[in-house]
C-alpha cells in the first residue's frame, strides 16, 4: 500500500493558515478595544491615521492599482491552476527540418 499523496493537500490547504492567524489578530485587536477604554482610543487615532494617510490622492491611486493588480493576478493565477497553463506544443514536421538542413551545409568558403 502506497503513502497518501500530501503535494495536493498542501496545495489546497496553502490559505487555510494565514487566514487563521489574520483572524486571531483581529480578534485580539478588537477583544482589546472591548476590553479596555485605552486601547480602544489607541486603535481608533491609528486607524483614523491610517485612513488619512491612504486617502491621499497618490497613495489612494497607487493602493488601488497594487490592488487591482493583485486580484487580477490571483484570477489568473487561480485559472491557470484549474484549466492548465494553455500552452500549445508545436509540431515539426521532419520532411521540412531534412530539407533545410542540406541547405546549410552547403556553404562555400573564398
Amino acid at each position: 500500500m502506497s503513502a497518501p499523496d500530501k503535494s495536493s493537500a498542501k496545495k489546497t490547504d496553502g490559505w487555510v493558515e494565514p487566514l487563521v492567524w489574520s483572524l486571531l489578530f483581529i480578534a485580539g485587536i478588537v477583544t482589546a478595544a472591548v476590553v479596555s477604554r485605552p486601547a480602544r482610543e489607541v486603535i481608533l487615532q491609528g486607524v483614523g491615521y491610517l485612513f488619512a494617510f491612504f486617502s491621499t490622492p497618490f497613495v489612494l491611486e497607487a493602493t488601488a492599482a497594487f490592488v487591482g493588480l493583485s486580484l487580477v493576478c490571483i484570477i489568473n493565477s487561480r485559472r491557470i491552476e484549474k484549466e492548465g497553463d494553455g500552452w500549445v506544443v508545436m509540431e515539426v514536421k521532419k520532411e521540412d527540418a531534412e530539407a533545410e538542413a542540406p541547405a546549410q551545409k552547403t556553404e562555400t568558403t573564398v
